[in-house]
């Protein structure tokens, strides 16, 4: 291969190694998008429960039966001894995706036992700094794909206001979403990211009801090049074609 061929083979791999480094949120395989800043896989499904509970009214007594108890740090709200309670239907509202947390870790452990899109590593966000409450926390897996991956803003809905990314989910909810991390200096709460105002706060674990969002650590399948990391790709192997054909005509 002479000079040329490589420089063109060194072009097309450039260009398509900087468009995907730049790239924040893209469709990772049917169900999942990838968010490359926090490397971690989203169900492209913003309220997941919901639209399962909507095609089986018998979800919460599966859930219920794969996870009768959920473990968690001893608190007040262990209904069945310290670190350990028991779930009931009272832990979930039919028919609308809203979950207490107690139903929300159950829900991400039963989409494990069901190796559900064949994946069983499913959890809810997690919180990294539990300094940050208010606007503008980005330490925290929701806060990052609030206003990192969707472009989301201070005190506006992110139904509303977001990037062409949000396009890649569907069913995202303007409500309040849970996160698996519990709050620290109260154990009977958990923080929880609001998109309709992108804000960060705890609740309490089992008097609030919120949605729950479904990620995988990592990178869960080989994602497909957004279509302009494809023509950039394209280009320069039409240069890379170009230079062999001048290879075998005048080597």
């Amino acid at each position: 291969m002479n000079h040329k061929t490589k420089a063109a083979a060194l072009l097309a791999a450039g260009l398509l190694g900087t468009n995907l480094a730049q790239a924040s949120l893209m469709a990772d395989g049917p169900g999942l998008v990838y968010d490359n800043v926090a490397n971690v896989t989203w169900s492209s499904n913003g309220n997941l429960f919901g639209s399962m509970y909507a095609t089986d009214h018998n979800l919460i007594n599966q859930i219920i039966a794969a996870v009768p108890t959920v473990h968690d740090t001893p608190n007040g709200f262990d209904n069945a001894g310290p670190g350990n309670y028991n779930l009931s239907a009272g832990d979930f509202i039919n028919g609308t995706g809203a979950m207490d947390w107690w139903g929300a870790m159950a829900w991400v452990k039963y989409l494990d036992s069901t190796n559900y899109l064949g994946h069983s590593t499913w959890m809810l966000p997690t919180t990294y700094d539990q300094t940050c409450a208010g606007f503008n926390c980005t330490n925290s897996m929701l806060g990052e794909l609030f206003y990192t991956g969707l472009g989301g803003s201070a005190g506006q809905s992110i139904t509303t206001t977001h990037n062409t990314s949000y396009g890649l989910f569907t069913n995202i909810q303007n409500s309040v979403y849970w996160s698996g991390t519990e709050y620290t200096s109260i154990p009977n709460g958990a923080w929880y990211f609001s998109t309709y105002s992108g804000s960060q706060s705890a609740g309490n674990k089992i008097s609030n009801y919120y949605y729950s969002w479904a990620v995988l650590p990592g990178n869960a399948a080989a994602h497909v090049p957004e279509p302009a990391s494809v023509g950039l790709l394209g280009i320069g192997l039409l240069g890379l074609m170009a230079g062999l054909r001048r290879h075998r005509r005048f080597g």
